[in-house]
């Protein structure tokens, strides 16, 4: 199963096409989207009846999207089993092989947009640790802005602050830091100083999906960096990848 996700500030908005279908199948006409949200400590739904619908897709337009809420497909018998103290697994409509792939269109009110894909998958609403990003494999030191997005959810209806530190390991020390929160749309500007080979972003205690976005003359560039243990090559990569976190917790704590 996965989720989905937007992002609005005064700069960027965005828009999100779902698939109403897999990879080899028809369109899915019994599976509805709806929207999840933490209010009062508990996890709420609501159908999204005002969205787009073709035969073949639905569209999240800006005006639905805050960057509180979360989106998925269940079928009517599926939402039943909702729970508002837990996400769970309602499905598998979106586990597929190829991988299912949503659409997520950032652009400014220049008219300018870039696209990404938009799935958060449930195997990571359930775990905690520590994110781990290079900012200069990404962010442009030539564009006029670069904004790190961190979207985190959390199987759990909280909503509960947590650091995110840009950290140079050639230094070894804490260059800014900034407070962010689970089940949100985190949306930080990076100063250009920042983008530099040896700052890396790190979380404590969450995780979530780093995309980062760039801005010139109205124009978007959208991009995300992968697990570090992607650029390793090697038996070894989970080990090293291990050490170098390990080296930047004793940087942060």
């Amino acid at each position: 199963m996965n989720f989905f996700f937007g992002v609005k500030n005064n700069i960027l908005c965005s828009e999100i096409t779902i698939p109403r279908f897999q990879n080899q199948n028809n369109t899915q006409t019994h599976y509805n989207l709806y929207g999840a949200f933490v209010e009062n400590n508990k996890w709420n739904i609501d159908l999204l009846n005002k969205c787009e619908i073709n035969k073949e897709f639905f569209l999240v337009k800006n005006e639905i999207i805050d960057n509180n809420k979360i989106f998925f497909l269940a079928t009517q018998n599926e939402i039943k089993k909702f729970d508002c103290n837990k996400l769970i697994n309602l499905n598998n409509f979106t586990d597929t092989t190829p991988e299912y792939r949503a659409n997520l269109r950032i652009y400014s009110n220049e008219g300018g947009f870039s696209s990404y894909q938009s799935e958060y998958p449930y195997d990571m609403i359930s775990k905690n640790g520590s994110l781990l990003s290079s900012v200069s494999s990404i962010a442009n030191k030539n564009a006029n802005k670069n904004f790190l997005l961190i979207r985190n959810i959390f199987k759990d209806p909280i909503v509960e602050k947590f650091n995110l530190y840009f950290v140079d390991i050639k230094l070894k020390k804490i260059i800014e830091q900034s407070e962010i929160k689970t089940n949100h749309t985190n949306q930080i500007e990076i100063n250009k100083l920042l983008i530099h080979p040896a700052i890396f972003v790190i979380t404590k205690k969450y995780l979530g999906i780093p995309i980062y976005v760039s801005e010139k003359n109205g124009h978007l560039s959208i991009e995300h960096t992968h697990p570090p243990h992607e650029y390793i090559l090697g038996h070894n990569k989970y080990e090293k990848v291990k050490e170098l976190k390990s080296k930047i917790n004793e940087i942060i704590n």
